[in-house]
């Protein structure tokens, strides 16, 4: 099957001209954005900056470790500034079923599942803030992170390198951001059931390139939690 690359049309750029454009054009309305999911979010105030840092940590290795995904430094500032906006389309899911203590029942789940293509609309709505660039990868990522490798995922169930190489880093961010914080529904893991849990696929299957990634930065993971239980207290 042939690998998700990334083909973008800015990297033809400078590096230095490249990060400039990303600065200028979307902190500001990527700061917005972003404090309007972090008020919907479950996982505590700085959800955002920590899926940012976990989805740079796993970029970077993946960069270093398997150049077939022609990833560059661009390109992982694209990543890391649209991950931000992975779970923009909770904004449109009713706080009934968002912040539900217990489990979801079958309806309110596929309602849940919606917030993928949702956030797509969400984004597609914002006329003339995105290069082609920026919203080719957050339509990526907003729609497939919650896609799994064996094609057992969600919304469009892609199987393997069809899910694009943007949303398999974020996803394995976000399942280890849930799992090392508590939720309404659930206490928190600590940093190594969480390894373990994402490795072993009790989490769903990862690419197997990713996983040794994963491996490789996971000591980057830890520090990371640990940075955020001093700073913040939302991780136990």
């Amino acid at each position: 099957m042939e690998v998700s690359s990334i083909d973008y049309n800015e990297q033809e750029l400078p590096l230095d001209a490249q990060l400039k454009i990303l600065e200028g054009r979307y902190s500001r309305l990527l700061d917005i954005l972003g404090a309007v999911v972090e008020s919907r979010s479950l996982g505590g105030g700085s959800h955002i900056d920590r899926i940012k840092n976990f989805t740079r940590v796993l970029t970077e290795e993946v960069m270093n470790s398997y150049p077939e995904y022609f990833i560059n430094p661009y390109v992982v500032e694209v990543i890391v500034s649209a991950s931000a906006l992975h779970d923009i389309g909770k904004i449109t899911i009713p706080d009934a079923i968002l912040f539900k203590p217990g489990r979801l029942t079958r309806e309110e789940f596929d309602y849940m599942k919606t917030h993928t293509t949702r956030g797509c609309e969400i984004l597609d709505s914002i006329e003339g803030a995105w290069t082609d660039d920026f919203r080719k990868t957050a339509h990526q990522i907003c729609r497939h992170h919650h896609e799994k490798y064996d094609g057992k995922g969600y919304p469009d169930g892609l199987r393997g390198d069809e899910i694009p190489i943007s949303a398999q880093i974020v996803s394995v961010a976000d399942v280890y951001d849930a799992l090392v914080c508590e939720r309404v529904y659930k206490d928190a893991f600590t940093k190594e059931q969480a390894f373990n849990m994402i490795v072993s696929g009790e989490c769903g299957m990862f690419n197997p390139k990713l996983m040794d990634a994963f491996r490789k930065c996971a000591g980057k993971f830890e520090a990371l939690v640990d940075e955020y239980r001093t700073k913040t207290g939302e991780i136990q």
